[in-house]
């Protein structure tokens, strides 16, 4: 497989980098820093039109015809384009939402939706009428989560390139290799547009990239979850982006026992609480990405155990969390 993919990795980390060198230079769209922001001064956004595009573009290069995956490319496009749109013009929650159900529709009726998951302790079990909004809550879930954790320089994109690459891994190591080549352009896409965005940043990868890696990272779970019978590797994807679903669920959570509208902007997710400590960029980045190296560490153990798998990835989140917690006590007056 190595050989007859290379040239579709170079071409997704072509475009990866065009893009992101293109909307740098030429400053189509710039982000002016404001009270939520994390920046001080404009930069560029929407960086991650290349990533997009080398992804969609490699990957029918690549992965020839796998079950379910012209859906999920066409409802990543959608996600992008919504996001896109907000990068140009800021949009509504509902017009954001709307492109979501679509692009979810889409891929779900192009054959992307669970059929069976490995519950610890049970086994296999065949989600039968839940299999449907399971699929939409997850596809909507962890395209927003990723969306809402890409707030600090090469945050997303670190986080892309390094889970993109442990899954590729994984399946290629499980047999699964044409889905293991189309997590492999992901990942070449992400490195591609990381270099620009690196501390202090160049350009910003935009709700374009953030919206489709978010969605991608979901199709690639379905396609990944249905490939084998036993239903082991519906894990893969929640365990290699448990630092950005936690954080997301967990913030969450905590606005809503406080009384907080969850849907209103904010800055008090884990790895802003932690920038805002005293943590810069790079070291906030540098360390979700080690987490999430960890994360693709831990899913080699799915073939042996699910619940060690998932119990070592929560773990790493509760030793962050608190870590992240007792950094912003030692900071309040």
């Amino acid at each position: 497989m190595a050989a007859d993919i290379l040239p579709g990795l170079a071409l997704a980390f072509l475009c990866g980098a065009g893009g992101a060198y293109g909307m740098a230079r030429w400053r189509i769209l710039v982000d002016e820093p404001n009270a939520r922001s994390s920046h001080s001064l404009p930069t560029p956004r929407g960086g991650g039109v290349g990533l997009v595009a080398g992804t969609l573009l490699a990957g029918a290069f690549v992965a020839g015809p796998v079950a379910g995956s012209i859906g999920i490319a066409a409802g990543a496009a959608i996600a992008a384009a919504a996001g896109l749109a907000d990068d140009a013009r800021a949009q509504g929650a509902g017009v954001k939402f709307g492109a979501q159900i679509l692009a979810t529709g889409l891929a779900m009726a192009g054959g992307a939706v669970f059929e069976v998951v490995h519950v610890p302790g049970i086994g296999p079990v065949a989600l039968g009428p839940f299999a449907v909004p399971v699929t939409f809550l997850w596809f909507v879930g962890l395209t927003n989560a990723y969306n809402f954790m890409d707030g600090l320089d090469a945050l997303a994109g670190g986080t892309g390139l390094v889970a993109a690459a442990f899954a590729g891994l994984f399946l290629a190591w499980s047999g699964q290799g044409e889905l293991a080549a189309l997590a492999f352009v992901l990942a070449a896409s992400c490195a591609g547009f990381l270099p620009f965005n690196l501390p202090r940043a160049h350009v910003f990868m935009g709700d374009v990239g953030s919206q489709f890696l978010g969605f991608c990272f979901a199709g690639l779970g379905v396609l990944a979850a249905n490939a084998e019978a036993d239903g082991r590797l519906f894990w893969l994807v929640p365990i290699l982006l448990a630092h950005f679903l936690f954080d997301t669920l967990a913030t969450a959570l905590r606005r809503a026992a406080n009384g907080e509208n969850v849907l209103a902007a904010h800055r008090a997710h884990f790895y802003q609480r932690l920038q805002q400590s005293g943590a810069s960029h790079g070291r906030v980045a540098a360390l979700l990405a080690a987490m999430a190296t960890a994360q693709g560490l831990f899913v080699h153990w799915l073939p042996a155990s699910v619940a060690s798998a998932l119990l070592a990835a929560l773990g790493v989140q509760l030793v962050y969390a608190a870590f992240v917690l007792s950094r912003a006590r030692a900071q309040t007056p």
